[in-house]
């Protein structure tokens, strides 16, 4: 997939430490659908973890992450993720907040019925 268009809801002058926040993005790719991202610097990652009191990584969703926000690494690190396995990760991390609980328990069960009846 090729990235056809990056839009920035918040404008990155707006963004008081450029190497320690993080923001939403509107990707739109070759094949017409526009995902919404979150780009994140790691030092943003810190200092979420250092507010939340977590000792380790917690969950992180849809996010993309670069040293600096700045449109040049996002549009390298976007276009990267839109390119390998025809945009699976940009993929995969919109429809992460798509899905009701019960959604996502259906398809585990699914799943798990699949591998499990293999096998038998």
């Amino acid at each position: 997939m090729n990235v056809m268009n990056i839009e920035y809801p918040t404008t990155l002058d707006k963004i008081a430490d450029i190497t320690d926040d993080n923001i939403d993005i509107f990707v739109t790719l070759d094949d017409g659908n526009q995902y919404t991202l979150v780009v994140s610097t790691l030092k943003n990652i810190g200092t979420l973890m250092n507010e939340k009191g977590y000792s380790e990584p917690g969950w992180a969703q849809q996010l993309i992450i670069v040293e600096e926000l700045n449109e040049e690494l996002i549009k390298i690190a976007v276009e990267a993720f839109a390119a390998e396995a025809d945009g699976l990760f940009l993929k995969v991390s919109f429809l992460a907040t798509m899905f009701e609980m019960e959604e996502l328990d259906q398809v585990l069960e699914r799943l798990d019925r699949q591998y499990n009846s293999e096998e038998e």
